[in-house]
Formats: structure tokens, C-alpha cells, sequence
């Protein structure tokens, strides 16, 4: 019974472990040129390929996905599923959405693997690109060693010589021929040719028109027609220029009439022919009109490490003369009247200026006309009247504006044989000091605009006018400022003289600051503060305050909150409104006092983050005071600032990979590490390299280093701790490459394992651009016999047991293997109750470890015949202590040639809490029928203990006596081909019953037994786990076998018992032949051996022998079929 119970719960558990199936996949990347050489840098838009490999190591895996980012700026040309073996998949639902590119796997077999062959071109800018790669299974699977789910490898983009060149040519008119007519079209035509030794496409084309002949002779407009490819050569292919369209515009200096900026390819050596058309109109006037010339020109745009424009030699088109201008003559002048010229002036005093405008024709004239203060004395105006107009114009057909040192008036159009006069009131005032000894002069200009280009003044000398005053000369300017106040601004971390220069420059980040302000006069003064970052010049500098605050005083000084300090916000140097980007500031409304004889001492903390430029990164901090008496009046302005030296740019590219992506236990070979500064960087120093083997493997010999490209001073010093290695590259040059090669040898069991390996740059030497492709991670697979192991049954009670298997698996050829070893230490509480043995060797021979009471088994010297694919023993295993017994590959020693990362199998040890007693009853209704009758067995089973009983088996397998007919149940399933009877449960004191219906077929066989076959739990009382019944016979159609009509009175007729309950019959005798001799419809007991049918139909008595007889009764579903023996 209870290996009963233990069976159903071993497949619920082994379903459930199913569920959580676990597996080991990793992925490793390699960057390969198209002959599948490893590499570690590629030239601009050159194809290559990356190889990427999935391996399992584990269980057999289904549906799982990769996942691969490649650089953004490559292109994906194509992919291939490749190489796929020992019943891996190929890659398939691969789709690619922005760079990235998902696949998945069907299946993937333990020790299996898989290629995925992708082709891309390189990008046309320069520096690292990173793919990165994940291996992920599906979510009902555990990856049992994520680390090998991700590989990063970066690659440098490094430049070569682009040559293109453009010529262009005039084909109708030809070159040197004007056009006929306003209006005509030109003809021209261009040839771009890729001169390079790669193919390289160019990113845009761009027709250019400059004015030829001077700017007086006229303006053309150039109308844009059309652009036609008309051929290309050496493989290259017309781009499709249909619906382009260029623009049209008047030729007043350079204008491109079209710009198709689609990025088209040209082979190596290759060209393409373009047609273009334009149309010429006359736009402008001139005054002394002269030939109209345009110069024509092709400029294309390459993307190569810097943009490169190619330019086309020019072709000269000549046009025709342009219309004559229309002329005009304004004029302007202004005279002070009051006081005369004569008399000396002074500031405050009012002076009137009267302003005469005038158009002395022909032409109206759109204009404008302003009366400004060059002076380097402020006026202020008090008075601007219109006094009085000549000819077609009023004072109210414009207007004028006051401005800062200047009125002006509206555009408008002024008529010909017209004047206007205007009269100003203004005064000057004094300034505060000057920096002369003389008088003050004071130039007042007046002067004319004429709004439209196509007007010509002829006579632009009188457009404008200007007036000379003096003014009395004022103090002179002291150059020196008698207020002892002081401001100073010093960087105090880095500690200098890190970030001073560009010799010692500091790190990317915090910078901090300390300000103090220093009152040395007998007087307290009010401060107002900005602290703020200047324009940041040519190279775009971003900050952010951290923190500001006092943190000392000297004197009578007092440290109080600084309220107006943009902490957290990001600064760009921009000024707007003419404001600086301020990070903190005291102003004039708090009212901070500085006392006489006293200081005051800030910190200041600044995030500072530099772009990335060849030229000196400086972020400058500067700091302004203002010194106020108590009168509100400025004693003097103070500033100090300090700037910081950043640490240039570097771009670091860094890949690791296996000399093999597989390789077999005890295999020796190479980690490979190649560090490349890319093109675009700095020169890089003191660059530290660590690299962090799996602890699996064995490190057995120095590592080397090489210099692959470019210059670099190599590692001299390689200090291997374990499996840690670090070391420092003194210097790398702008596109240079180290290579480290790690000498290992492969651990002694499989799996898959992970190498990392990373470029760190000193900080305060170098900046890294991009760090996501300082870090490269890859894995190779360690190919061995694969173990499994499993506990049947997984679930005991205290003091069971259970029998645990052990199931070797060769790899994917079945190769002849050897020296196969583990041992297997099981979970505390766990020991053997015997030596294991085999169950299917194969022909596989080993020496077994463990016996009874040990804590151990394994197993020695594994021998695989070439051609066996598994071999399996087994050791049956106790625990005496409840619990769930984890056995997975950490409980592993001793291994060698076999691969335990995915073994696992767990032990349920559980106390027996249950309180359950199946009673089986069983009774027959009714207890005594006649053959062929149908009789019900009711089954009853009861629960008599006081806990739930689950999962019960009843079976009722019907005797021989019996014919199935139907079954029904209060609870459960009836199976009637196994005659198994499923509960699910049965609560304390209830009972469900079967009740089974069954055809009498036979007198004998007639026992029916009932017992309880199995149940979840442990049944406390065996003894009412069965019941028995069974039916007596009734004489009742009971046919009897002979018939002696002698008229003795005694079986002269032949008697069916009970015949006359079943009046509904036919009941027929045949002869030994098969003759029918005697048919009666409802018999009742008259046949005395003679026949009433046949040739034998008389009233003599039949022959002496062997009849037989069928009889059939109405509702019965068969007949009753026999013989009789007839005798006298």
C-alpha cells in the first residue's frame, strides 16, 4: 500500500521538477575578416563578420532566444545559420529591429552548439564599436551559471584614404556661349568617380551657383529643372532619381539650386554620370548694365573619419545684360540751432537739432531715415517733433521712435520732390569721470536707408551727415582704487597641480572651490555675489552645483544661509538676456554684511562634464563681488576665477576570446585579450588591464603581451593573483593595439566558463568616451561525458528508501573514453544501505566508491567502448531525518572527464502526520439469480480516520462468472478496462460508493471481491481493506440436458423451470445435422421427442441421440443454446 501511495507521489513531484527543468547555455562573439581571421580593428565601411556561438552544457533546452545589440552605426548586410551540431538547431525567427537582431533555437541537446554567421560593413566614423550578446532559455527553465549568458566585444573603426574627385562640364549652350533669351534653359553634366581602393558611398551632392561677373552688372535667377543619373560604370548602380526636385533662388553670392542627400555608393574605381538642367530670368537691375556671368559647381559630401568635401572644377555661364535701375536721390542733413554753434555747451543744457529729410527723385522711394548718439557721453531726449513736410508727404505718413541713443523713423515709401523737417530736444549728461584731460566729444549722425536694392541713389553722399560738439572736460579717471576690498577664488580638490595644465590635467567630475571675500577697511560693507561659469568658448563644457556653503569668518563676520544657490541644475555657459549662468549668488535684497576688518570663506562643489574635443578642455569658475557702502553706492567690483584643465578624451577598445570556442577537458590554449586605443582618441598613459579568469581553469605559464599595430609600450610587469591578473600599459599612441595571451589549461570536467577582461584609463590622464566598450566577456565550452541522477522514489517517509540512479552520457560521436571520475558527497542525513551496482553497463567497466553507512558513492576509471552512448548503476540511500535532501552539482568532488553542472535530484524525507482507515464493504442485490440475469454489486468506501484520504484505488475486477454491463460512482472515476475505481479524496467519516452491474453468465466463478488497491497516504488498518460477494444460482430456466419419453413419469416431456413466467419464447430443436425437427411459440413444456416440422414431422418418436436446442425469450439479449440427449 504505501509503495502505492509513494509511486503517485513521485510522478506529481517529477512532473513539478519537470517544470523547473534547469540547463547551462552560454554564447561566445568573435569579431572575424571575411577569410574568418580573429580581429580587433577594421577599416571604415570594410565588410567583416561576427561569428557568434550558442553552446549548451546542460540539460537539452528548447525555445531558447539570443538577443545581440550591435553597434548602431554598422550595417547588417546578412546571417546565416551555420555549423550546428549533436542535434542543435538552427537559428531561426531571426529578425532585426534596430541593430538589434533576435533568433531563437529550437533545441538545443546537451554539449551541442550552434553558429550564427553574421555579415556587416563598417561604419564611415571612427573609434570602438561594442556587439553585445545575451543567450537567454525559455522562463520554465533555470540557467544553472548565468555568467555565460553574455558576451561584449568591441572592435576599433580606423581610417584609410577616401579619393573621390568631381568633373563638371557646360553642354548646351557649350561653355563660352551665352544663353539666347531670358527664360532659356542650360545643359550641364558631372562625373563622380570613387578613386579609392574600397567601396565607399558619398553622402550628398550639392549643385552650387556663385555670381561670376561683379554685383553691379545684375543679379540672375536661377531656376532648378531637372537631375537625370545617365550612367554609372565598374558596378555601380544609377540612383533612382525619381520626384527629386532642387530649389530656385536669385544668384546674389553662392546658392545651391539642389541637394540629393540620400547616401549613394560607388564601387572601387567606379563613377557616375548625373544631367542636370537650369533656366535662367533676369532678376535684378544695374546701374551701367553689363554681361551677367554665373559660375557653376558640383560639391559632394564624404563621411569618412572627417567630413570631406570634394569640389568640382567651376564652369562659367554667360548670360545676358540686365535691365537698367531705376534712380533716386535721398538726402539728409542736420543743423543745431539753439544754442548757436558757436556758444559753448554744458551738460543738462537743452540743445535743438533741426533734421531736413528729403527725395530729390525721380523715383519714390521705400526708406527710412534715424538721428543716433556716437558719443561716449549718454543724451537724454525730451522733445521729437515732426515741424513741417514739401511736397507729397505729411507728418502723419510715418512715425518715429525714441530709442537707446537714437530715434529712428518707420519703413515707409517717400514720394519724389518731397522734404521733411524734424525738430530734437535733448541734453547730455555728465559722465562720472574721463579718462582725457580734454574737452569731451560728442558726434551726433543723421543718415538715410534706402529698403529697396533694386533703387539706385545717385548721389549717396548726401545720405547721411553728421555733428560735431564739445563738451567741458570732467575728473579724471583714477586708475588706481583706494578700497582695500578683495576677492579670491582657489581650487582646493583635485589637489593641484592636478587640472593646472595640459600637462596635468585633472579628472572628469568634482571640482571644488574655496572664495573669500576680504573686507580690510575701517567701514562694514554690503556684498553681492554671482558665482557663474563664462561662455564655455569652442568647446561645449557642462556643470552642475553640488554643494555651496560658509564655512569660516574672520573678525566680526557671520556665516548665514545662502538662499539663491541653483543646486542640482545643469548649466551650459550660455547667457541669456545677457545674464551669465549663475550656480549660486548673494544679492543686494539680503542685505549680507561683511564687517571692517573681517573675511568670509565659501566652498564650493562643481560637477563639471567637459565634450569630448582634441583641443584643451578647461572649465572656468569665475566669481564677482560687489562692494556696496551703506549708502547704496559701489565701492568696487572684484572678480577672480580659476580654471581647470580636464583630462582628454580616449576611446579604449577591448576583446577577449577562446583560441577555440570548444575545446576537451585538460586541453590546453589560449585567453586571448586585444586592448586597442582607438584613432580617435588621445594618447593614452598608464592604462590598467585586468582580466578575471573562471576559477576553473588553470593558468600555466606567463602571460605575454605584443604590440599588433601601431605604437604602444608594452606590459613589462603581469602579476597573476589565482585567477586575477592586472597590470599597467604605460603608453598607447592613437590607433595602436596590445595583445595579451593567457597560457590555460581547461578544468578536468565540462561545463561552460566565462573569461572578463577590462581597460580601465587613469582618470586623471585620460576620459573615457564610450565605457561600455572597456569590458569584453566570452566563454568557451569544455566538452565531457555528461552525468545525470535521479531519487525513485523522490519522496519518503522517515527510515524509507530510495534508490538512487546514476545515468552517464558519452558525448555527441560516442568516442572510446576513459578515466571517468566523481564522487558524489550526498546532503547530511543521507547515507547508502548498500554498494551501487550496475543497471545498464553497455559494456562500460568501472570501479564503484561507497558501501553501507557510508555518506558517498562515485565512481573510478569509467570506461566508454567507442559507440556506447550512456551507462547506468545505482545505490539505494536512506534518511532517518525529515527533509527535502538538495543532491546538485555542488555536492561533486573528485571529478574528472565528466560534466556535473546540471546534475541535480532531491530527496523529499517527510514525517507521517496522516490518520487515514480505508474501509472496502461490498454487497450484491439480489443474492440469488438465474443464468443471464443482471445483478448490481454496490461498493462502499469509508474513511473511519480522522484526517482527509487522498488519491484513493479501489479495484473490482469481475470473475469469469460475469459479464461487465455499467457502472456508476458518487464520486470519482470507474475505469471498466482496468476495473479501477479513482477517488480523489474522502473526507473523515464519509464514504462513497460504485455500483456495478453485472450479467450471470456461468454457475460458477460467481465471487466478486472489492479491495482498496492503493491510497495517498499510510492506511492504519489493513484488515478492512477488502469485501467479498457472490449470488446462488436459481433453478429458475435451468435447461436440463436429456429427455427419456417411456411414459415411466419421469422426463417424459421436456421441462424448462419457470418457462411459464416467460410466456413471450420460441423455442426450437434441431437434429445432428442441423436440421430443424420442432418449433414451439411460447412453450410450456409439451415437447415429448416427436417433430412437428420437417420430413420427420409425425407423431412417431424421434431416433435416440444428440439434439440441440435454442431457446429465446423476449428481453433477454441472448438466446439460451444447448443439447439434449434423447432415449428411451
Amino acid at each position: 500500500m504505501i509503495v502505492k501511495q509513494f509511486r503517485l507521489l513521485f510522478l506529481f513531484l517529477f512532473c513539478l521538477q519537470a517544470h523547473s527543468q534547469t540547463t547551462d547555455l552560454s554564447i561566445a562573439i568573435e569579431a572575424q575578416n571575411l577569410s574568418g581571421t580573429a580581429i580587433s580593428q577594421i577599416d571604415i565601411y570594410e565588410d567583416f563578420q561576427y561569428l557568434v556561438t550558442v553552446l549548451n552544457s546542460g540539460n537539452t533546452v528548447n525555445n531558447a532566444t539570443i538577443s545581440v545589440n550591435f553597434d548602431t552605426d554598422l550595417t547588417i548586410i546578412s546571417y546565416n545559420s551555420q555549423n550546428n551540431n549533436a542535434g542543435a538547431s538552427d537559428f531561426s525567427n531571426i529578425d532585426i529591429t534596430g541593430n538589434v537582431l533576435t533568433a531563437s533555437l529550437a533545441t538545443m541537446p546537451n554539449n551541442s552548439s550552434v553558429q550564427l554567421l553574421v555579415l556587416v560593413t563598417a561604419p564611415t566614423n571612427l573609434g570602438g564599436i561594442t556587439a553585445n550578446g545575451t543567450i537567454s532559455p525559455p522562463t520554465d527553465t533555470q540557467d544553472i551559471n548565468t555568467s555565460n549568458n553574455q558576451a561584449i566585444i568591441s572592435i576599433d573603426v580606423l581610417d584609410i584614404i577616401i579619393d573621390f574627385s568631381v568633373t563638371h562640364t557646360q553642354i548646351n549652350p557649350t561653355e563660352g556661349t551665352a544663353i539666347s533669351a531670358w527664360g532659356d534653359s542650360v545643359t550641364y553634366q558631372f562625373t563622380i568617380t570613387n578613386n579609392s581602393s574600397i567601396d565607399f558611398p558619398f553622402a550628398n551632392i550639392l549643385g552650387n551657383l556663385s555670381l561670376s561677373s561683379t554685383y553691379n552688372n545684375g543679379q540672375p535667377f536661377a531656376e532648378f529643372i531637372s537631375l537625370e543619373c545617365l550612367g554609372a560604370t565598374n558596378g555601380t548602380s544609377c540612383p533612382d532619381l525619381t520626384g527629386f526636385t532642387g530649389n530656385n533662388a536669385t544668384i546674389e553670392t553662392i546658392s545651391s539650386l539642389f541637394n540629393y542627400d540620400i547616401e549613394t555608393e560607388i564601387t572601387a574605381g567606379g563613377s557616375i554620370t548625373f544631367e542636370m538642367v537650369y533656366k535662367y530670368t533676369n532678376f535684378s537691375c544695374s546701374p551701367e548694365p553689363l554681361p551677367i556671368a554665373v559660375d557653376s559647381y558640383i560639391s559632394i559630401l564624404i563621411n569618412s573619419a572627417n567630413t570631406i568635401s570634394v569640389v568640382s572644377n567651376s564652369v562659367t555661364t554667360n548670360l545676358l545684360l540686365a535691365e537698367v535701375c531705376p534712380e533716386t536721390d535721398l538726402c539728409i542733413e542736420t543743423e543745431q540751432t539753439n544754442p548757436d554753434v558757436s556758444t559753448s555747451l554744458d551738460y543738462g543744457q537743452d540743445i535743438t537739432f533741426i533734421t531736413t529729410v528729403c527725395n530729390n527723385g525721380p523715383a519714390a522711394t521705400p526708406m527710412r531715415f534715424f538721428f543716433q548718439n556716437l558719443s561716449p557721453i549718454d543724451w537724454s531726449i525730451s522733445s521729437l517733433t515732426c515741424l513741417a513736410t514739401t511736397g507729397p508727404v505729411t507728418c502723419s505718413d510715418f512715425t518715429l521712435t525714441i530709442g537707446n541713443q537714437i530715434w529712428v523713423s518707420n519703413d515707409f515709401i517717400l514720394q519724389p520732390n518731397t522734404t521733411i523737417t524734424i525738430e530734437t530736444v535733448l541734453s547730455y549728461t555728465e559722465p562720472e569721470c574721463n579718462n582725457s584731460i580734454n574737452e569731451i566729444v560728442a558726434i551726433v549722425r543723421s543718415a538715410t536707408n534706402i529698403l529697396d536694392s533694386q533703387l539706385l541713389d545717385s548721389n549717396p553722399e548726401n545720405n547721411y551727415y553728421s555733428n560735431t560738439l564739445l563738451f567741458p572736460t570732467v575728473e579724471p579717471c583714477d586708475g588706481e582704487d583706494p578700497i582695500n576690498l578683495e576677492v579670491t577664488k582657489n581650487q582646493i580638490s583635485p589637489e593641484l597641480p592636478n587640472g593646472s595644465s595640459q600637462q596635468n590635467t585633472a579628472a572628469w567630475g568634482l571640482v571644488s572651490y574655496e572664495i573669500t571675500l576680504t573686507n580690510a577697511n575701517d567701514e562694514d560693507t554690503i556684498i553681492e555675489l554671482q558665482d557663474y561659469m563664462p561662455a564655455s568658448g569652442v568647446n561645449a563644457m557642462l556643470a552642475t552645483l553640488i554643494n555651496v556653503e560658509c564655512v569660516s569668518t574672520t573678525g566680526t563676520a557671520s556665516c548665514f544661509n545662502i538662499t539663491n544657490a541653483n543646486i542640482g541644475t545643469t548649466l551650459d555657459g550660455i547667457s541669456e538676456n545677457g545674464e551669465p549662468d549663475i550656480f549660486w549668488q548673494i544679492t543686494s535684497e539680503e542685505n549680507w554684511e561683511l564687517p571692517a576688518n573681517s573675511s568670509i570663506t565659501f566652498n564650493v562643489t562643481v560637477d563639471w562634464m567637459p565634450a569630448c574635443s582634441p583641443d584643451p578642455m578647461i572649465g572656468t569658475n569665475v566669481v564677482s563681488v560687489d562692494f556696496i557702502d551703506t549708502g547704496g553706492s559701489i565701492l568696487g567690483t572684484r572678480t577672480d576665477s580659476v580654471n581647470t584643465y580636464f583630462a582628454p578624451c580616449l576611446d579604449l577598445i577591448v576583446q577577449t576570446y577562446p583560441e577555440f570556442t570548444q575545446v576537451d577537458v585538460n586541453q590546453t590554449f589560449n585567453w586571448i585579450v586585444d586592448i586597442s586605443n582607438s584613432t580617435t582618441s588621445s594618447d593614452a598613459i598608464d592604462v590598467v588591464f585586468e582580466n578575471t579568469l573562471n576559477p576553473v581553469f588553470n593558468i600555466i605559464g606567463n602571460p605575454t603581451c605584443t604590440v599588433t599595430s601601431g605604437n604602444a609600450a608594452c606590459i613589462t610587469n603581469i602579476i597573476v593573483t589565482g585567477n586575477f591578473i592586472t597590470a599597467t600599459i604605460p603608453s598607447m599612441e592613437a590607433g595602436s593595439t596590445v595583445r595579451i595571451s593567457i597560457p590555460v589549461t581547461a578544468p578536468s570536467f565540462g561545463g561552460a566558463f566565462n573569461n572578463i577582461a577590462e581597460a580601465i584609463p587613469d582618470a586623471t590622464n585620460n576620459q573615457e568616451l564610450t565605457p561600455e566598450s572597456n569590458i569584453s566577456i566570452n566563454s568557451v565550452q569544455v566538452i565531457a561525458p555528461v552525468l545525470e541522477k535521479s531519487f525513485t522514489p523522490n519522496t519518503i517517509l522517515e527510515g524509507g528508501q530510495s534508490e538512487l540512479t546514476f545515468t552517464v552520457f558519452n558525448v555527441a560521436s560516442n568516442p572510446n573514453q576513459n578515466n571517468i571520475s566523481f564522487t558524489d558527497n550526498l546532503p547530511n542525513g543521507v547515507t547508502l544501505l548498500n554498494a551501487p551496482m550496475w543497471i545498464e553497463s553497455n559494456g562500460c567497466t568501472a570501479t564503484f566508491i561507497g558501501t553501507s553507512d557510508d555518506t558517498f558513492v562515485g565512481i573510478e576509471n569509467l570506461v566508454f567502448p567507442s559507440g556506447v552512448n550512456s551507462c547506468t548503476f545505482s545505490v539505494m540511500v536512506t534518511s532517518d531525518t525529515a527533509g527535502n535532501y538538495l543532491n546538485n552539482f555542488q555536492n561533486f568532488s573528485n571529478s574528472n572527464n565528466i560534466d556535473t553542472s546540471q546534475t541535480n535530484a532531491t530527496l523529499n524525507v517527510i514525517i507521517d502526520n496522516s490518520d487515514v482507515d480505508i474501509e472496502i464493504i461490498k454487497m450484491v442485490e439480489p443474492s440469488e439469480a438465474f443464468y443471464g440475469q443482471n445483478v448490481d454489486f454496490t461498493i462502499t468506501a469509508t474513511n473511519l480516520g480522522t484526517t482527509t484520504a487522498t488519491l484513493i484505488e479501489v479495484i473490482d475486477a469481475l470473475p469469469q462468472g460475469y459479464e461487465f454491463v455499467a457502472a456508476s460512482t458518487s464520486l470519482g472515476v470507474f475505469d471498466n478496462s482496468t476495473f479501477i475505481w479513482n477517488i480523489p479524496s474522502i473526507d473523515p467519516n464519509n464514504s462513497e460508493t460504485l455500483v456495478l452491474t453485472a450479467k450471470v453468465i456461468s454457475t460458477n466463478n460467481l465471487k466478486n471481491i472489492a479491495l482498496l488497491n492503493s491510497v495517498n497516504e499510510p492506511d492504519r488498518n489493513l484488515n478492512n481493506n477488502e469485501d467479498e460477494a457472490s449470488i446462488e444460482i436459481s433453478n429458475c430456466l435451468s435447461i436440463p440436458q436429456g429427455l427419456s419419453p417411456n411414459d415411466d413419469g419421469k422426463n417424459d416431456v421436456f421441462i424448462i423451470p419457470c418457462i411459464e413466467d416467460y410466456p413471450e419464447n420460441t423455442f426450437k430443436i434441431y437434429n445432428r445435422y442441423g436440421t430443424q425437427i420442432y418449433e414451439a411459440k411460447n412453450y410450456v413444456n409439451t415437447w415429448n421427442g416427436t417433430a412437428n416440422m420437417g420430413l420427420l414431422k409425425n407423431s412417431k418418436l424421434l431416433p435416440v441421440g444428440t439434439y440441440f436446442y435454442v431457446l429465446e425469450i423476449n428481453g433477454f439479449e441472448d438466446g439460451f443454446v444447448g443439447y439434449i440427449y434423447l432415449n428411451y
